[in-house]
């Protein structure tokens, strides 16, 4: 009687925590952003998505690539179960869950350089802007390209923050959590001997000039992305959610101010 009571309980703990019988292991590939993504897939983004699916109780194992590789190879590699992450605008083979977290690009600039002021791209109509790749596209832009006085696009995000430190440019375009990340890390190679120290009391400043952009994930199973948003919704609400992405954002509140959301 003892053994089925115990049993019972265990069946009964799982209906309640939403675990699925079809519980597995699923390979995700996700992009090396940090730090949403780091190189073994966690991060703010990362954290969110393996918590979300052990609440569902599905293991996971993340594939880390560069980013925008992890599009061609969800697309072209069916053993991956999931992707993360798509835009809005993106659809890919599966099933789509709903947003789960918002990356917010804007202008990372220097505190008191006058730039830090602006709101809205036409404010730097005249500047010097270091972006990422396409970023014209993806952000929006194209017709204010030719207003910039210069518009510098980088794979390397470190050959953005030199520049900007430097004065050869006066905003970054991108998202802000993902620049004072790689801030930080230039920042301590200099205090490290690394890097020549071009910061001389510098401070770095974040506004958001677009709109956050939400993200959600693909799942070749239509059954893993039900599972994915019911339990999502269940961290949501119990605020687990932000305590998972909170510290992320946090580490860089002074810069960031309230400008970049929590989740």
């Amino acid at each position: 009687m003892r053994y089925l009571r115990l049993v019972f309980a265990i069946f009964y703990s799982a209906i309640l925590s939403g675990e699925t019988a079809s519980s597995k292991a699923l390979e995700i590939v996700v992009p090396y952003l940090p730090p949403q993504f780091l190189q073994d897939g966690s991060g703010r983004a990362g954290d969110v998505v393996q918590a979300t699916l052990n609440r569902c109780g599905h293991a996971v194992r993340f594939t880390s690539v560069p980013f925008g590789r992890h599009w061609r190879r969800y697309r072209n590699e069916p053993t991956f179960d999931g992707l993360g992450t798509a835009e809005g605008d993106q659809t890919f083979p599966g099933f789509s869950t709903k947003p789960f977290i918002r990356f917010q690009d804007g202008a990372t600039t220097l505190k008191g350089s006058g730039f830090d002021a602006f709101t809205n791209v036409q404010q730097f109509h005249g500047s010097r802007i270091g972006t990422f790749i396409d970023a014209e596209k993806i952000l929006g832009i194209e017709d204010s390209v030719p207003k910039f006085s210069a518009f510098q696009q980088r794979t390397n995000r470190f050959d953005l923050i030199r520049p900007l430190f430097a004065g050869r440019i006066d905003a970054i375009f991108g998202d802000g959590l993902i620049t004072e990340y790689f801030i930080e890390l230039l920042k301590n190679n200099s205090q490290a001997g690394i890097e020549i120290d071009i910061y001389d009391g510098k401070m770095s400043s974040f506004r958001k000039i677009f709109n956050p952009v939400s993200q959600r994930l693909y799942f070749r199973d239509e059954a893993i992305a039900d599972d994915f948003d019911r339990c999502y919704q269940i961290l949501l609400d119990s605020g687990e959610i932000e305590q998972i992405t909170n510290p992320y954002v946090d580490q860089f509140r002074h810069q960031l101010g309230d400008q970049y959301p929590n989740f």
